[in-house]
């Protein structure tokens, strides 16, 4: 008990104590100046510690309940009134509480959205984790870049929720060719732009290979083809581009070792070294960009464009990261692609021209020859070959017999229609495969191959014309009645027979 009043004195109380002061004082001045008889004694005895005991057990705890909220509130910049009684202190301090609780339950509240918000966001994370996963595994595991191409533009639309989407692909002409639904009134849905064209925003993006995030195509010079592409509100354009697995000098086989792009795998050179190009130097300046479009170097092969729709998923910064990851997937998936469908190349093509190989040559030959046996047709064949051509490389180089070789392959191609098979038999001799042709249709291509191949300058860097002449058989298998070896000894023996004649002339041999 003594150690509670202890405390109990000791606790602070500023008005409480002047007023405990002030009393005591009184009674012991009163006390002083009484008789001091014992009975008065007792009773001022009496009266101060009963004063006492009141005021520790009602004025000190208010007085000091009262300081206590003061102290505190002013530690958290609250202030209760000078001379606020107990409950004027109690009412401020109740206000105070309630003005805490409602700040705190609205903390409370912005946290869990904030709590929600980034769960939402979790979510959203997840599904495009999932769908990349998805679309990678597919498009990895394609085989055709159509393949690719549809795995890739569903991905965008139905997995990341980008319905606006439309994929452009680049077509045989070098033109960026929409197969979409553009609410167009007249005409066909599909919309098809120069991938050269300088006017064209989306043709602009796809040359330069760089994307471009947008609010309004009314920041950029357009063209109408591009307002019926992306239409109004933001959108975003990404080239979807292959990467290229050969150098320049490999794949174009030029010659030029001037050029800046001659050693480099993978470069740009259709805007780094444009005017270095020696396979478009003889061109007109409005058809360099479309040969560069068309060449094997150029690796754009599709432009993504992602455009507002009501339904889509909003296009901003932040959420157009998925489309970029799941595009680069694309073009990995591309390369994959590309090395599958050289490899199958390579096993069935020649690698300096590009036609058949010897094999393919005898296996598409037995082929014909079996559908002209059910189908009772002819099967005529030519076997070509090139006059003087070691006499050509002792004097030109072997480079310079590369490259005729090339481009008589070429002329072959031209010549040849599209069903007949064209192919590089060996050496400097080539073969072509003629279903369904009679020895006269054989000898009018016969007759063109010789004179296309005779005109031509083949070294036009060198003073003067360099030209160089074939002699070329023809035997024809009438309803397939013969093996591929036997077709293949009779036409050997007419191309002989006209190298023997002087060369530079057809024969066709007309029987066995």
């Amino acid at each position: 008990m003594k150690i509670t009043l202890w405390k109990r004195l000791r606790a602070p109380g500023r008005k409480s104590d002047l007023v405990m002061t002030v009393v005591l004082i009184l009674i012991f001045i009163s006390f002083e100046f009484s008789d001091r008889s014992s009975a008065e004694v007792v009773r001022h005895y009496v009266t101060a510690f009963g004063f006492i005991w009141m005021y520790l057990r009602y004025m000190k705890p208010a007085d000091y309940s009262v300081d206590l909220l003061s102290d505190t509130m002013k530690k958290h910049g609250e202030a209760i009134p000078s001379g606020s009684d107990p409950l004027a202190a109690a009412d401020a301090a109740k206000e105070c509480l309630e003005r805490f609780a409602a700040e705190v339950a609205h903390l409370q509240q912005e946290r869990q959205l904030l709590k929600d918000q980034r769960l939402i966001e979790l979510a959203k994370m997840h599904q495009d984790l999932i769908t990349h996963h998805r679309c990678t595994k597919k498009m990895l595991g394609s085989f055709r870049t159509e393949e690719v191409f549809d795995a890739l533009q569903k991905g965008v639309r139905g997995g990341l929720g980008f319905q606006g989407a439309a994929l452009g692909v680049i077509d045989r002409d070098g033109c960026l060719a929409f197969h979409e639904d553009f609410d167009i009134a007249t005409g066909p849905s599909m919309v098809r732009i120069p991938a050269w064209d300088e006017g064209s925003l989306l043709a602009n993006a796809f040359w330069s290979g760089n994307s471009i995030l947008s609010q309004s195509l009314a920041e950029h010079a357009f063209c109408p083809e591009d307002k019926t592409v992306i239409g109004e509100g933001p959108f975003f354009l990404l080239p979807v581009s292959r990467k290229l697995v050969g150098k320049c000098s490999e794949v174009k086989s030029c010659g030029n070792v001037d050029c800046t792009a001659f050693l480099t795998r993978n470069s740009r050179c259709w805007v780094d070294h444009f005017d270095d190009c020696f396979a478009n130097a003889a061109l007109p300046a409005t058809e360099r960009r479309k040969a560069c479009v068309l060449c094997e170097m150029f690796s754009p092969t599709a432009l993504l464009a992602v455009r507002t729709r009501e339904e889509s998923r909003k296009i901003s910064r932040e959420t157009v990261v998925p489309i970029v990851t799941l595009v680069n997937e694309a073009s990995m998936a591309l390369e994959v692609v590309e090395l599958h469908e050289n490899m199958r190349k390579m096993s069935i093509t020649d690698g300096l021209t590009g036609l058949y190989n010897h094999r393919e040559f005898y296996q598409q030959l037995r082929r014909e020859l079996e559908r002209a046996r059910r189908y009772r047709h002819s099967v005529s064949l030519l076997l070509i070959d090139v006059d003087d051509f070691k006499r050509f490389n002792d004097s030109y180089g072997h480079l310079a017999g590369d490259l005729a070789l090339r481009k008589i392959a070429d002329m072959l191609r031209n010549c040849a229609r599209a069903t007949d098979i064209v192919a590089r038999y060996g050496g400097e001799e080539f073969g072509v495969i003629l279903p369904e042709s009679t020895s006269a249709g054989a000898l009018m291509l016969a007759e063109r191959i010789k004179t296309e191949v005779g005109k031509h300058d083949f070294l036009p860097q060198v003073p003067g014309e360099v030209h160089l002449t074939v002699s070329i058989g023809i035997y024809t298998a009438e309803e397939g009645a013969a093996t591929e070896d036997q077709l293949v000894r009779y036409a050997d023996e007419a191309a002989y027979s006209a190298k023997s004649a002087g060369k530079n002339r057809v024969v066709v041999k007309s029987h066995a």
